[in-house]
């Protein structure tokens, strides 16, 4: 319910809760990460809620790489603000096994959500550098809407 004393002229407020869509799929829900087919928007969507050792990263992704050739995903959000550092091992892992698998399925665009700053920000930074060169774009967002918006459309949103 509003009351008269919350509603204040040039003010906006907006939140944003995760609910199931029907048709959603999950692919993961562990601890430290989960993966689902979002049916609308019609995206892959990743939450890192932690470290993930070497055995879980590389199963996680090739997880995501099957849901990508299932559903035919040309768009990918994953939410990694929460994600601790990829070991140098796994980085080179994703370049070289992952990413040609990904992008065989079909993917086109890969927006990270980072953290405001850490080393896992740098690296994703990185990465993103690095795949571009690939056939895969991808780039960073400090929020989900925004890499959503990418993600979905090539095009980043404009701040009114």
């Amino acid at each position: 319910m509003i009351f008269a004393d919350d509603i204040k002229i040039a003010t906006a407020y907006t939140f944003s809760v995760p609910i199931a869509q029907t048709g959603d799929e999950v692919y993961l829900d562990e601890p430290n990460i989960s993966i689902r087919w979002r049916s609308v928007p019609q995206l892959l969507y990743a939450e890192w809620k932690g470290f993930a050792t070497s055995e879980e990263f590389r199963s996680a992704l090739l997880t995501g790489v099957r849901a990508m050739r299932e559903r035919h995903v040309i768009s990918y959000v994953s939410d990694g603000r929460k994600a601790k550092v990829v070991l140098p091992d796994d980085e080179k892992w994703a370049r070289e096994v992952w990413l040609p698998q990904a992008v065989a399925a079909g993917l086109k665009r890969m927006a990270v959500v980072t953290a405001s700053a850490g080393l896992s920000k740098m690296a994703y930074e990185d990465a993103a550098h690095a795949m571009d060169s690939h056939g895969l774009s991808m780039r960073t967002f400090d929020s989900v809407a925004e890499a959503t918006t990418w993600a979905l459309t090539g095009l980043k949103p404009v701040a009114l």
